[in-house]
């Protein structure tokens, strides 16, 4: 190892000629030792590479600024068409509005919420108005996602409100069908809804869901709206009843009849009729007693007559 050392010694230490000899002129000799030229070749090296480093960082900069400007160039371009996307939700929102108050619907607003949705929606809502009021320049990456997410929610929002628009108009007209909206009989009313003391003698008052219309027997009575028959037969103290199913949450009841006409199962269309009238039951006399119930609930029959 030695020896190796002061080799390398005594190499880089001598001296080499250089001899320049121009085509013109005279010749020009240089002394120099090994060691200045392997340190001038050196130098040399790290300059070339210093240089070509620096082409290719100059290369790669100019590549980015190039790709960042395209880049910017089509972020406006998606920003333009965002903005001009949520211009055209928000005239989307006045036309739902327009269309749910000329079909009718409750509030301009969606039907059957669950309890507190719709606060919550509105919270919601007005986050997202802030956030779409500002200038895109001035958005951050995090806040022009929530920007992007906000049009997206408010675009599934509008399409939800137009299915259900499109559901509540074409169920409509057969929504008006299954009202009860007539009279079940031309007879006189005999006992009104509510109150009223027992017919049979006791002193004691009692809730009658339904009214009564007094006539004559084998007086014909009519269904008060399109619907199904669930049943049709004997009910203690109702005696020969008629339950009629007209979805939408409406059903009637026709009880104390005669001479049945539909059975369990059969499609009926108002005014179609479905009986007569009969004393059947527990009855005082030659009646029908007749009842529509709302969501479970009875309710008062004449609020339905025409």
């Amino acid at each position: 190892m030695g020896k190796l050392i002061n080799y390398l010694g005594r190499l880089l230490g001598e001296r080499v000629d250089i001899l320049i000899m121009p085509r013109l002129g005279g010749s020009v000799k240089f002394k120099v030792r090994v060691l200045t030229l392997v340190l001038l070749a050196a130098l040399w090296l790290l300059v070339t590479l210093a240089g070509l480093l620096f082409f290719i960082r100059a290369y790669d900069y100019n590549i980015t600024k190039a790709d960042n400007e395209l880049m910017r160039v089509k972020m406006k371009l998606i920003g333009d068409e965002l903005e001009r996307g949520r211009k055209y939700l928000e005239l989307t929102r006045t036309t739902d509005t327009q269309m749910r108050q000329m079909l009718g619907m409750p509030g301009g607003k969606f039907i059957n919420l669950p309890k507190g949705w719709e606060a919550a929606k509105e919270k919601e809502d007005e986050r997202a108005r802030e956030l779409l009021g500002k200038d895109l320049k001035d958005l951050t990456a995090e806040e022009f996602e929530k920007y992007v997410d906000s049009i997206e929610e408010h675009a599934k929002t509008r399409l939800a409100s137009f299915q259900e628009i499109a559901w509540y108009f074409a169920n409509r007209r057969e929504g008006l069908n299954s009202t009860p909206s007539i009279r079940p009989s031309s007879a006189r009313i005999s006992s009104g809804f509510g109150y009223r003391l027992d017919p049979f003698g006791q002193r004691t008052t009692k809730r009658h869901n339904g009214i009564d219309f007094a006539g004559k027997p084998d007086s014909p009575i009519f269904v008060t709206a399109d619907g199904v028959v669930r049943h049709a037969g004997w009910v203690p103290s109702y005696g020969q009843a008629i339950l009629v199913d007209h979805g939408f949450g409406y059903s009637t009841l026709y009880a104390h009849t005669t001479g049945v006409r539909v059975k369990a199962g059969d499609v009926v269309k108002r005014g179609d009729k479905i009986a007569t009238m009969g004393s059947s039951g527990r009855s005082t006399g030659t009646h029908l007693h007749y009842e529509v119930w709302k969501d479970g609930q009875a309710v008062n029959p004449r609020n339905y007559f025409k």
